[in-house]
């Protein structure tokens, strides 16, 4: 209660419930509490400070489903400035309308949606690696300039196998976004959020999808620095 002296006990009570606290919950020390309880926690705290302004580091770790769509709903209503540094690309896609990438050493920015962001990322390094090399001019050490073409068709053949290999994650990915998407549907359903055995199915279902989209989302951003690289 420390952290919302001016909001009244109900108050409290409203945006502790949101976060999935209730009852006796709500007095529980933090130092008892789980690592997804404690994010919970520190996303109430957050909601109740009314900054004017948000730094968010991986916000949606340790959290649920419940508590991610909780989370996405209250940036869409929140009327500060906010920026997240997150690997859910499904929590991107559904708050940010701003991207910040690094490219070349440097910070670049793109002027909308997360995947409005990948399809132009997607559509310039296909462009990129479908380009032909330009042609070398005439030297007079042959050898050299043969080495030289030798290179550059090697790093063009690179560039086009690890694009293949983005494109094939980003297949992946989609394919468990959508499964993950599904899960959320079903877990939203009186059947099944009613029933306790077949919530935890879902939810340990939707756990490991999540788990898998992490990895694809690691092995799409190491492929995307090797691209990089090359270019």
């Amino acid at each position: 209660k420390q952290a919302g002296t001016d909001k009244t006990e109900q108050e409290l009570r409203t945006v502790l419930g949101c976060f999935l606290f209730s009852g006796d919950d709500v007095f529980k020390k933090i130092k008892v509490l789980s690592g997804g309880e404690k994010s919970r926690v520190a996303l109430a705290k957050t909601l109740i400070s009314e900054a004017n302004f948000l730094l968010l580091d991986e916000p949606t770790n340790h959290l649920d489903m419940v508590s991610v769509n909780i989370l996405i709903q209250a940036l869409r209503q929140y009327k500060g400035t906010f920026i997240a540094v997150s690997h859910d690309r499904f929590f991107l896609s559904e708050v940010a309308n701003k991207i910040w990438y690094i490219e070349d050493g440097f910070l670049k920015e793109y002027p909308g949606t997360y995947p409005e962001y990948e399809a132009w990322k997607a559509k310039a390094m296909e462009k990129q690696a479908l380009s032909s090399p330009s042609p070398l001019s005439r030297v007079s050490h042959e050898k050299k300039a043969k080495s030289h073409g030798d290179d550059k068709n090697k790093q063009a053949r690179q560039v086009k196998k690890i694009q293949k290999d983005i494109n094939a994650v980003e297949l992946e990915i989609e394919k468990l976004e959508a499964a993950i998407s599904n899960t959320e549907e079903m877990m939203s359903k009186p059947e099944v959020y009613a029933n306790a055995d077949e919530l935890s199915k879902v939810t340990e279902t939707y756990e490991s999808l999540k788990k898998a989209l992490e990895r694809k989302n690691d092995d799409w951003e190491k492929l995307l620095e090797q691209l990089e690289s090359l270019e």
